[in-house]
């Protein structure tokens, strides 16, 4: 959950599905993935978790569906674990600019 201040309101992020930002650039090199900010050419590295879920946003996706999916991949780690990581994950990006909310 988040705060909106503009209409002072929590929002369930849960349900907010998110798709990659069209200007951030994709480099892969060998097994490693950098995204660049063509606006202001601050480059991100991708870690595993991270380039999963990257690649699941070509398409609108919510924190529920990726955690989902993550947890099909992965049966064997905590659901709660999953869940925070990818929480976190989409929200970091999401606050970076690399993903955009699309509801």
């Amino acid at each position: 959950m988040i705060y909106s201040q503009q209409n002072n309101t929590l929002i369930n992020t849960k349900n907010l599905r998110y798709v990659r930002n069209p200007r951030i650039s994709e480099r892969s090199i060998d097994d490693t993935v950098f995204l660049i900010d063509t606006d202001t050419d601050i480059v991100f590295y991708l870690n595993p978790l991270s380039t999963g879920i990257w690649q699941l946003l070509k398409e609108p996706l919510s924190v529920l569906d990726a955690t989902n999916i993550v947890q099909q991949a992965f049966p064997d780690l905590p659901l709660g674990k999953i869940a925070r990581d990818v929480s976190n994950l989409i929200s970091d990006m999401s606050k970076r600019n690399l993903v955009l909310n699309v509801d």
